[in-house]
């Protein structure tokens, strides 16, 4: 594309929410096949096929920080670029994370259910299972990235010990490196901030649910594939989870029938901790900024596949009255 009235033509995959500015030189496209540059969410992929399918297609821009469903390596064969925005959903997700702790340990759902039912009255309003006080507990973080670290704060500014486990990691941001084992063993909570990769598939299982703490709590706001489910609810059965908060599952949605949905023990929320109002600007302004970043021919500061920034790579879209980024 060439010319001095030209536009950068993006699609994005959803309605840009207020606040989202959309430069001059841009152009909203109303699908992929139209578009220089996208910018997308996890729900669909970007791979080998995608590609081929566009040939004009420039740049993928990830609004969040998991890209499991952006194969790079298929992007770059094709001179596609891949970006991702990990700072966008930080804030928010660990919110979220924290919000699922304190609605699981402190019994909320079942309290609620039982005022609902007109049984919350009375002497027998003490014979539940007791609500949590997490202040002396032990927070056990599976990967400790910026939302499992800042998750670590808030959980330290509320009196927890905090475990982390994360072979990635010298040295934990907060609280105390440890093995996997000792995680399992020892912690109260468990919250999984970990990558979707072989390693990490269904690294809570059979196994390493029965090395836990009778009574643990576990919340993933990662990937649904951190956890087995069926072993999960095996343990949610027997006792030996108290609880469970995630907002991640196999599949997504999960179907109205699931059996972990109905439980006073477990809350689901579907893939939304990050969609706050303020988090889905910051998610689809920053992906859009990494997109144009390329598209003007600069190197976006997430790029995913920094082999492609290579100075023969043809990919800046001409607009005579917007400068290249550098």
């Amino acid at each position: 594309m060439t010319g001095s009235n030209t536009k950068i033509r993006i699609w994005i995959d959803r309605t840009p929410p207020p606040g989202v500015e959309i430069p001059s030189d841009v152009e909203l496209v109303d699908g992929p096949e139209h578009a220089d540059g996208v910018v997308v969410a996890a729900d669909r992929p970007w791979d080998d096929d995608a590609c081929r399918r566009l040939p004009q297609l420039k740049v993928v821009a990830r609004s969040g920080i998991g890209y499991d469903n952006v194969d790079v390596a298929a992007c770059a064969s094709h001179g596609v670029a891949a970006c991702n925005t990990p700072d966008a959903p930080t804030v928010s997700t660990a919110e979220h994370a924290l919000a699922l702790m304190l609605a699981v340990t402190k019994r909320l759902k079942g309290s609620e259910a039982r005022l609902a039912a007109g049984t919350a009255g009375g002497p027998g309003r003490l014979t539940g299972p007791g609500a949590l006080e997490l202040d002396g507990r032990t927070l056990g973080l599976v990967g400790c990235g910026r939302i499992g670290s800042l998750l670590g704060r808030y959980a330290e500014a509320m009196g927890m010990t905090v475990l982390v486990y994360d072979p990635y990691l010298d040295a934990a941001p907060m609280g105390r490196l440890v093995e996997l084992d000792q995680l399992w063993a020892e912690s109260d909570v468990v919250s999984l901030h970990a990558p979707a990769t072989a390693e990490t598939h269904h690294i809570v299982n059979t196994g390493s649910l029965a090395a836990m703490r009778p009574g643990v709590v576990i919340i993933n706001c990662a990937r649904g594939a951190l956890v087995d489910q069926e072993a999960l609810l095996a343990a949610l059965d027997s006792g030996r989870v108290a609880g469970a908060g995630l907002d991640v599952t196999e599949p997504e949605p999960l179907p109205p029938d699931h059996p972990l949905l109905g439980r006073d023990n477990v809350f689901v929320t579907p893939h939304v901790a990050s969609t706050t109002t303020v988090g889905i600007v910051r998610l689809v302004g920053q992906a859009l900024e990494q997109a144009l970043i390329w598209l003007r021919g600069g190197t976006p500061e997430h790029l995913l596949d920094p082999a492609a920034a290579h100075p023969a790579v043809d990919r800046r879209i001409a607009h005579a009255d917007t400068p290249h980024a550098s």
